[in-house]
Order: C-alpha cells, then structure tokens, then sequence
C-alpha cells in the first residue's frame, strides 16, 4: 500500500521501517535529538501548504514519528526541507542526502551541518529506510 508522502500514515510507517533497520541501529547509536523533515508547500502540485514530520530519534531507535506544526517545529533542534521534486529523488534513491545538502536542494533550516557530517552513515540508513515505504508523491512530481 502506498502512503502519501509526509503525512501521519507515512509517518507511522516510516518509523517501523527505521526500526526494523539494524543498520540504523548502529550507526546512531549516540544520536538524541528530534529531527524534522519539511515537504515545502507547492500549490501548483495541491502541495498547499508545508507539510513536516517528527522522527523522535534516541540513540538508534525512532520513539515517534508524526505530523508537525510550524510552531512545533521551533522545538525540534534539527530541521531539513526540501521541494516536493527533491524529496522524491531522496526517497527513490536518485539522490545522495549528503550530495542534496551539499548543493542545497536538501536544506538545513535548523541544526550544525557539523554535527550531522559525524552521522553520514545514519543518514543514509534513514533514507534506506524510506526506501521501504510504498511513497506516493503529487501528480506530477517526477
């Protein structure tokens, strides 16, 4: 079954994808802060306004995984956004996270681009993850 993209049932599914990744597991094993992924509003896409999830992400395990408001975001120390176009190229692995940040098409709204270059390797089994989700995107976002 395919979930839209960054809503509340992908979310959830997400979040059982990282979980049932050992490699992710390993690898961030000493990361302990939320991070958040913002799907930028695209009108032209019925994208009408931003769309953000949550992954509670604590030493290797994904506790919680759900929609977020602008406002909640001011919390979340790490926050990564993108266009609709971009994040569908992370997900079907047509794009390096690392590459995307590095060029900018992956954003860093919030956080230390620092602290998460020690990370690479669970960055990358984050996107494994959402490799794993059925995803559909807007019509049209190829």
């Amino acid at each position: 079954m395919a979930y839209p993209a960054f809503t509340q049932e992908w979310a959830q599914a997400y979040k059982d994808r990282i979980n049932e990744n050992p490699r992710y597991r390993e690898a961030a094993r000493n990361w302990e802060w939320p991070l958040a992924f913002v799907l930028e509003a695209e009108p032209s896409l019925g994208i009408e306004e931003d769309r953000a999830i949550v992954l509670d992400l604590y030493r290797g395990e994904c506790r919680d995984a759900r929609l977020a408001t602008r406002d909640e975001l001011d919390g979340v120390p790490y926050v990564i956004s993108a266009d609709a176009y971009t994040w569908k190229q992370v997900v079907d692995g047509r794009l390096d996270p690392l590459a995307a940040m590095l060029r900018g098409k992956l954003k860093i709204v919030k956080g230390n681009m620092a602290v998460l270059a020690g990370y690479v390797t669970a960055a990358k089994e984050l996107v494994n993850s959402a490799q794993q989700v059925e995803t559909e995107f807007p019509e049209g976002v190829a």
